[in-house]
């Protein structure tokens, strides 16, 4: 069958396409294999292109300083501060040199434990670990416990009976060698342990090794940080608070702090902060031999804020324009912000109320309160003991508060309280002694009070900014039988016979002083003759400021020659709910200049129905004028 003419023009069509399709795939290939003979040398060609985008989308980021003139003012006599991604050391000094490490011991003591531990294990709490000094997490002697449990007094209450109840049931000794075998595992070359609870000086590391194993943790136990950023814990039998001072900081991501007379103030301190156009920087901060950690970690904080940038090299002189002016710039201030709260008191209907209404947990009473942690020093008079030792006195009002209370007073920002009052002796000597030991296990400062005689008429000595502030407290309302001997504990006593001396020379040791009275008359809204013949006395010795407690109202004030002087501060936290004036205090912030001027706000807090600070009302500030 001869084709068609339509099949002859296909069958044409179809010759001259597969002739020119042919020609140019030919062409294509000749001058392809010519590019590649070319590119050959340099590999290929997506490949390069691909690396050099990738270096170009991932710069070099590094850390730049604004102003290499701007110092940033930390006592510690050894510090770190590093990037946890890139692990690049950011501020530093003294990063080799061996320290005591106190609480911060505490750390590896989890880590272990942690990791050796099962779901189920239990130990029993001998009496041994609980006769350990400083905290015991409010546990008790033969009861039944699950390690895991343990973990939350140990971090959040720093309990060494904790830490010696988990190394007792793994064995003592094989479990502080664990411990330092990590340590060289981990290569913290300078770290050694000689004990779980950071009691012992040998207990030392430095500041570079804690960064690195702050690092580790961060890695690869993350949930050891994530339970120190918990404000309490309860495992139905107990209630642990936390004393962390850093909770209320923004960005902060956990740590562990401790103190010891050797060691002074120890952290380790893991932060969010933004220092880039690219967002938040996770950073470590550690401290040791620091004489004010808190302030040397809010100092750090405003320094990298305002000083530091992280990014690009091309960028690092740039990323200033957007800076923020809202951190304030890091100096010595001209002057310390103090606050005063009149009469706390967590027993009876304020222990009652915080059982049932926030299971245990006394730190619920301090969550409004955050102003505290704003300021330089925080004082409050702690009306009674804290302790579970002593025998009741059988006073018409007897008051005894829960050792679970001190650990939710460090982490609410006290720094000092009075131990002079009326209730304080309402359980004994040996629950007066108890409650100083356990005041200073959680670095809370007292005053009014001691151990011996020596102690109860020396001042406490907090120095701010170059500033040398003194804090010494009487009480004029007994109990007389408490008054501090030579070999005894007890109270300073406002009749005591050597009050002048006492007071000037408690002066000659400070740059300003600040003495406080239990004193006046119950539910008195106006000063009596005798607190103001005591304040005068003391402002003519050398007082600046007074600050009277024990009227349950708050008072009136009044300036005498160069001095200030509150009669009283009222109810702080208290569980008379029988009038409006009962149920709210002073709460008194003072702006003390370094050339002694002064600023005060009178503010006012008030209680709610479950003996709460629950509203702050802010007074105006009024500049003291001296007569």
């Amino acid at each position: 069958m001869k084709p068609t003419l339509e099949q002859k023009i296909k069958s044409v069509f179809w010759t001259i396409f597969i002739v020119v399709a042919g020609v140019f795939f030919v062409s294509v290939f000749l001058r392809d294999n010519e590019h590649k003979k070319i590119m050959e040398p340099y590999g290929n060609t997506a490949t390069v292109i691909g690396s050099l985008a990738s270096e170009e989308a991932i710069p070099q980021y590094s850390y730049f300083v604004k102003d290499p003139n701007q110092k940033v003012k930390i006592s510690a006599a050894a510090y770190l501060v590093g990037d946890l991604g890139t692990g690049e050391i950011i501020l530093a000094k003294n990063q080799d040199k061996q320290f005591p490490l106190a609480s911060v011991s505490k750390l590896m003591t989890a880590s272990i434990a942690e990791e050796l531990t099962g779901s189920e294990d239990t130990t029993k709490i001998s009496k041994k670990a609980l006769a350990t000094y400083g905290r015991n997490g409010n546990l008790k002697a033969g009861e039944k416990i699950k390690l895991t449990d343990l973990i939350y007094p140990l971090l959040l209450e720093s309990s060494n009976d904790a830490a010696e109840a988990i190394a007792e049931y793994f064995g003592r000794d094989i479990f502080i060698k664990r411990m330092n075998q990590e340590a060289i595992k981990l290569e913290l070359s300078k770290t050694t342990f000689e004990d779980p609870s950071g009691l012992s000086p040998k207990n030392q590391s430095t500041v570079l090794d804690m960064f690195k194993f702050a690092g580790y943790l961060n890695q690869k136990q993350p949930d050891l940080f994530k339970i120190t950023t918990k404000r309490s814990y309860s495992d139905k039998k107990h209630n642990w608070s936390s004393t962390n001072q850093f909770l209320l900081e923004d960005g902060y991501l956990g740590g562990k702090s401790g103190f010891t007379d050797p060691a002074l103030q120890t952290v380790v301190s893991l932060f969010s902060v933004p220092l880039s156009e690219t967002g938040d920087r996770h950073i470590a901060i550690t401290l040791l031999q620091s004489k004010d950690r808190f302030k040397d970690v809010e100092n750090i904080l405003r320094y990298l804020s305002k000083n530091i940038y992280y990014g690009g090299e091309a960028d690092a002189n740039t990323a200033w324009v957007k800076e923020r002016t809202d951190v304030p710039l890091v100096y010595d201030q001209d002057f310390v912000t103090l606050t005063f709260g009149g009469d706390i008191m967590l027993d009876r209907g304020v222990k009652n109320s915080v059982n049932k209404n926030f299971g245990g947990d006394y730190s619920t009473l301090f969550e409004k309160l955050g102003m505290l942690k704003k300021s330089d020093i925080v004082f409050a008079n702690l009306e009674g003991p804290v302790s579970d030792a002593g025998k009741d006195m059988r006073n018409l009002y007897s008051f005894r508060m829960d050792p679970s209370v001190i650990p939710a007073l460090a982490g609410g920002g006290l720094s000092i309280v009075s131990v002079a009052n009326n209730h304080i002796g309402d359980w004994g000597r040996d629950a007066y002694a108890d409650t100083l030991s356990n005041l200073k296990e959680n670095e809370i400062s007292y005053t009014g009070g001691g151990n011996n005689e020596n102690e109860a008429e020396q001042p406490v000595v907090i120095e701010k900014y170059g500033m040398k502030i003194g804090y010494l407290g009487f009480s004029d309302v007994g109990p007389d039988w408490m008054e501090a001997k030579a070999n005894s504990a007890g109270v300073l006593l406002a009749n005591n016979s050597r009050f002048d001396e006492i007071v000037q020379n408690a002066s000659k040791q400070v740059d300003f002083l600040i003495v406080s009275f239990h004193f006046g008359e119950e539910y008195k809204t106006e000063h009596n003759v005798r607190q103001e013949y005591l304040a005068h006395k003391a402002i003519d010795d050398g007082a600046k400021i007074i600050i009277g407690t024990h009227p349950h109202v708050a008072e009136d004030t009044e300036v005498y020659k160069n001095g200030f002087i509150a009669y009283s501060l009222g109810n702080f936290i208290f569980d008379q709910s029988f009038s409006a004036d009962t149920m709210q205090g002073m709460l008194l912030e003072i702006k003390l200049g370094r050339d002694g001027s002064m600023a005060v706000k009178k503010n006012t807090v008030r209680l709610n129905k479950f003996f709460q600070p629950d509203k702050i009302i802010t007074a105006k500030e009024e500049k003291v004028k001296f007569k």
